[in-house]
């Protein structure tokens, strides 16, 4: 996101938002539009904060993929440079002067985010945004948290094959082995070869029906990641964690209703043995018949998947945890169902177990949005800022702190260099002791309305973060940080700063 960052010492290194990004409407045919956007360069937009309305007319939204960007704090997410095409089209005929709303948010790679941006156009018309169409939304989208997994691709598909053997350990695969001897193999004797050939099929059928499912989680993950920026969002998906997990412990049973299930059973055994398609079809049931047995391991690995945004990752993975839980399948088909050993209910209780804990784990990393701002409040040498949201309060806050010399942080929960400023630079103990004689005045446009934008033309800022300094006197110290900067360029400017005012003033 905007962690590839440098020190930026003036506002005029980065562009006004309506130069960084410019959109076009292009008219195709009657029912069909293009959202054109040039990017300049050194600049990105996000893919899963684009959208576009218009009054009376319903539109569907197609756009590219886009190139993944991984963030060391918040994971994957996909972005755009240089140029964007946005397809929309209606069932409406698009009428030639329909106005059209674009809403959008993109960050500078030098280390600034700008807040979302709403400018509404008509078709062959390009125009700036006025000061106030700067500040169209109050949405705070936050991006996906680092990989959870964090290795590399192969990495990861090993992870998940892993654990289909761990669930394949478990009581879920138990309904597949009378299918397995009866339906693959058939009623008539085989060759092992011909019945181990047979089962790889039916494992295929099943391991087809959860790469789909992968493959969807990971296009429909900018949903997830929308989704999660609201508190009561991310609180239900840890409390629906915490319910798998439960279930895993035994204290309830997650399963198809019985008559759904005996229907799937009977359907499955009037499929004749012994025929490859047959075989396939019953392998693609299957899933269906262990999926809610599943279910809670499941879910951890569709979120996982669903953040990375990654199509081929996600079928892949999902491909991969099939193989794992069709293991011991292949081993009933090549030897015979007495080659499974026959594990104790205290080892499948553990592994159960196992993956209880990991979606306790899973609750509380979707839900560190919630619990991690206080941890930093409440860490012992926490820099203690006062926030404001206004120039009232912040001329009245710079008029209580006249006599010290004062660091203005201009601040956005949507802003990833912003926290990434936080967890890297203001946490480190030799910066906060730097800082100790400065009155600290945090300027939140967390809200994204007029007062931020108010606050921010102020400075002449277009986004946040950013760092302004004034001396005991009142006088602003023209050496601005704008982005983010790393803890020992910073202690550089702080002691610079330092130098500047004991040359007026007796330190």
């Amino acid at each position: 996101m905007c962690f590839f960052s440098m020190l930026a010492w003036a506002n005029q290194d980065f562009l006004p938002p309506d130069q960084a990004f410019k959109p076009t409407l292009v008219q195709i045919d009657d029912n069909t539009i293009e959202a054109r956007f040039t990017i300049a360069p050194g600049y990105y937009l996000y893919r899963d904060r684009i959208s576009a309305t218009a009054t009376g007319l319903t539109l569907n939204t197609q756009m590219p993929s886009g190139e993944i960007k991984n963030d060391p704090s918040f994971g994957k997410v996909a972005v755009f440079h240089n140029q964007l095409i946005v397809r929309l089209s209606s069932s409406q005929p698009i009428a030639k002067q329909q106005a059209i709303t674009l809403k959008f948010q993109g960050c500078a790679e030098a280390g600034i985010c700008y807040p979302p941006q709403t400018q509404t156009l008509k078709i062959g018309e390009s125009k700036s945004p006025a000061l106030k169409q700067l500040f169209g939304s109050s949405s705070n989208p936050t991006t996906p948290d680092q990989q959870f997994f964090g290795g590399s691709f192969f990495g990861t598909l090993g992870i998940f094959f892993i654990a289909g053997i761990g669930l394949a350990l478990t009581a879920c695969m138990y309904p597949l082995i009378p299918i397995v001897s009866g339906i693959v193999i058939g009623q008539q004797a085989a060759k092992r070869w011909h019945a181990f050939s047979l089962t790889l099929v039916y494992v295929q059928g099943m391991a087809i029906s959860y790469t789909i499912i992968g493959v969807a989680a990971a296009a429909t993950g900018t949903l997830l990641v929308v989704a999660l920026q609201q508190p009561w969002v991310i609180a239900l998906f840890a409390l629906f964690f915490v319910a798998m997990a439960l279930s895993m412990f035994g204290l309830f049973n997650v399963q198809l209703p019985n008559s759904l299930q005996s229907k799937l059973n009977e359907a499955s055994m009037k499929l004749p043995g012994g025929k490859w398609t047959s075989v396939l079809v019953m392998g693609l049931l299957s899933a269906l018949i262990i999926g809610p047995c599943i279910a809670p391991p499941l879910a951890a690995a569709l979120a996982y998947i669903g953040q990375t945004g990654d199509l081929i990752l996600g079928g892949a993975a999902l491909y991969s945890m099939a193989l794992g839980l069709g293991l011991p399948l292949l081993a009933i088909g090549a030897f015979g169902s007495t080659v499974l050993p026959r594990l104790s209910g205290r080892i499948m209780k553990a592994v159960k177990i196992v993956f209880g804990v990991v979606l306790l784990a899973m609750a509380i990393w979707v839900s560190r949005p919630l619990w991690e701002p206080y941890l930093g409040m409440q860490a012992e040498h926490a820099l203690q800022f006062k926030t404001v949201r206004s120039t009232s309060e912040l001329d009245a806050a710079l008029i209580q702190a006249k006599g010290r010399p004062v660091m203005i942080d201009f601040y956005a929960d949507w802003c990833v260099s912003c926290i990434e400023f936080e967890r890297e630079t203001l946490s480190q103990q030799p910066v906060q002791a730097a800082l100790s004689q400065y009155q600290l005045i945090r300027v939140d446009v967390t809200d994204n309305n007029a007062a931020s934008a108010a606050l921010l033309a102020r400075y002449q800022l277009y986004g946040p973060p950013a760092l302004i300094f004034y001396t005991p006197s009142g006088q602003e110290i023209q050496q601005r940080v704008i982005g983010f900067q790393a803890a020992k360029p910073f202690l550089a400017t702080l002691a610079a700063h330092k130098a500047l005012i004991c040359a007026n003033q007796v330190c």
